[in-house]
């Protein structure tokens, strides 16, 4: 059994991301997913609050949060509530890596993963059987149950929601890796939140404006 800090979990910098949709794209190629298809890593955009200008909030001088791109999957919980409630044990959260796997062939399609999951993580095709994201540790809807550890790999294949990432916002590997990528704030944060995914705390509207400006192919060479 893997110690804890060698499963692998996500890294998400919402300061990175573009909202470009790529990560949810490359996902549905590389799974050959229909393009309709439920998807098995969403960015949704928000506009909500106020960043204010100072440490005395003022409403008149803030400035509006708007349109934070949010790039979210399986988050592949240590305490994974979709497998406490599988009445088949088709889904397993891995001792190797940590990763929470379907195995098609057991699964009934009975859908309490879907009601167990906080996230929406779990989809479900045409067949009513669940699918969703394995970190890419196999191709296709159900794979990855028997595939072979990340950590027992010479060089671990990244998800591809993590290689084709234009912004570098999404990372993954073992916990004790993506800790130190991260800020003391967000690795602070993932300890006390229940150790699901480790993400940064937004730093506000101008700096979205210059990683999408630094993103874009005329300031590639910049």
């Amino acid at each position: 059994m893997a110690d804890r800090q060698d499963h692998w979990v996500f890294y998400f910098d919402p300061n990175r991301c573009i909202g470009c949709h790529a990560c949810s794209i490359s996902c549905k190629q590389f799974h050959g997913r229909d393009s309709d298809a439920d998807d098995w890593r969403t960015v949704t955009h928000h506009e909500k609050g106020t960043h204010p200008a100072s440490e005395e909030y003022d409403a008149d001088t803030s400035s509006p949060i708007e349109n934070v791109p949010i790039s979210m999957s399986c988050m592949h919980c240590h305490d994974a509530p979709c497998e406490e409630v599988c009445p088949t044990e088709a889904i397993v959260k891995r001792d190797s890596d940590g990763i929470v796997t379907i195995d098609q062939d057991k699964c009934i399609g009975c859908k309490y993963c879907g009601w167990a999951c906080p996230f929406g993580a779990p989809t479900y095709g045409d067949n009513g059987l669940m699918s969703k994201c394995n970190m890419c540790l196999d191709q296709g809807p159900g794979s990855g149950a028997g595939a072979e550890s990340k950590n027992e790999q010479d060089n671990p294949i990244q998800p591809n929601c993590v290689s084709d990432c234009v912004g570098g916002a999404i990372k993954a590997g073992p916990e004790k890796e993506m800790v130190k990528e991260a800020s003391q704030a967000a690795a602070e944060r993932f300890k006390s939140n229940n150790e699901r995914v480790i993400v940064e705390p937004f730093q506000g509207e101008e700096n979205l404006n210059m990683v999408e400006h630094a993103a874009t192919p005329d300031n590639a060479g910049d």
